[in-house]
């Protein structure tokens, strides 16, 4: 088992004390850059990297990372079962990302599910806390592309989720990532929003 946490508040901790063999991705060291299935994006001292992985746990507050596995929300969290796992088989989510009251209740979430995702008979249940989102009105592409090149936080992922919600499933490749990616947040959502204009000719033009 290829295990990733993704932070290291009380929930990453409690998690990565159940799981010692897995690969712990904590800020200012590294930083989960982008997710797809199957695989993390990680910037560290020497660069960007893949890392490959069977069972992920995002312990942190990067709600974006999840939308670009393809993982369900609802009133801007993440829908998880009682053992913090995700709409996507074998990635989870605990702690602030949940809307944990506090370290206390992040740390039994991360505990709770690190042991669903070792395979280990549940210990508790989690829930997760709807997020307040923004009152928002709809983004032009250019609107988003240019909320994408904004540093990462909890106040940039907000607005992205919400205009999630305003678009539905069509957004989920735009915010995909959790670094700023403009140019590729466009090219992601080009072909939704452009109308094909069909095949044009060049007779004429050229002499």
């Amino acid at each position: 088992m290829r295990a990733v946490i993704i932070g290291a508040g009380p929930a990453g901790r409690a998690a990565a004390a159940l799981l010692p063999e897995a690969r712990v991705v904590t800020r200012p060291a590294e930083t989960a850059w982008h997710a797809e299935p199957g695989r993390i994006w990680i910037e560290g001292a020497a660069g960007v990297a893949a890392v490959e992985f069977s069972r992920l746990l995002l312990a942190a507050d990067e709600p974006l990372l999840l939308m670009a596995l393809g993982c369900r929300f609802e009133a801007g969290r993440p829908v998880v079962d009682e053992a913090g796992q995700t709409t996507r088989p074998g990635i989870f989510a605990a702690g602030a990302i949940l809307g944990a009251a506090d370290a206390e209740e992040a740390a039994r979430q991360g505990a709770i599910a690190a042991r669903a995702l070792a395979g280990l008979p549940p210990d508790g249940r989690i829930a997760a806390s709807p997020r307040p989102l923004p009152a928002a009105e709809r983004l032009d592409p250019l609107a988003v592309a240019q909320l994408l090149e904004e540093e990462p936080g909890p106040d940039r992922s907000a607005r992205a989720l919400a205009q999630a919600e305003l678009r539905g499933a069509r957004l989920t490749s735009l915010v995909a990532p959790a670094r700023p990616v403009g140019f590729a947040a466009l090219a992601a959502m080009a072909p939704a929003s452009l109308a094909p204009c069909g095949t044009q000719a060049d007779e004429g033009v050229l002499g």
